[in-house]
């Protein structure tokens, strides 16, 4: 069974992105709109792949997913339309692959996924 968690506060960027891991294979997907939200559905049901998109409504995404990483080691997929603050916004030296459009989503988490399958 695969689980993600998607750490989004735009409700149709969120929909579309588990229309398209459902199709993927995900059998279960949680939703966070707030950081410490995102952190808190980590802990209680461990995802096997976060998304983080843009924005959340309070604290930050990217910091929601280096705190659920602390936790456990989970790939971490960056869904972004601005990756130039991004990248800004992303610890120095942190591998960011992309941009990726939609259509490359099964690609873009291959990627994201396989770190943590050769472990």
């Amino acid at each position: 069974m695969l689980h993600a968690l998607i750490i989004e506060q735009n409700a149709v960027v969120g929909c579309e992105l588990s229309k398209r891991l459902v199709d993927l294979g995900f059998d279960s997907i949680d939703h966070a709109w707030t950081e410490d939200g995102a952190v808190d559905i980590a802990a209680r049901h461990p995802p096997d792949l976060v998304l983080v998109g843009d924005a959340v409504e309070t604290g930050d995404g990217i910091s929601a997913a280096r705190r659920i990483c602390e936790q456990r080691d989970v790939p971490v997929l960056l869904v972004t339309a601005d990756s130039l603050r991004a990248r800004k916004r992303l610890a120095e030296g942190a591998i960011l692959q992309g941009p990726f459009v939609l259509s490359k989503l099964p690609e873009a988490i291959s990627l994201a996924r396989r770190p943590a399958q050769a472990a």
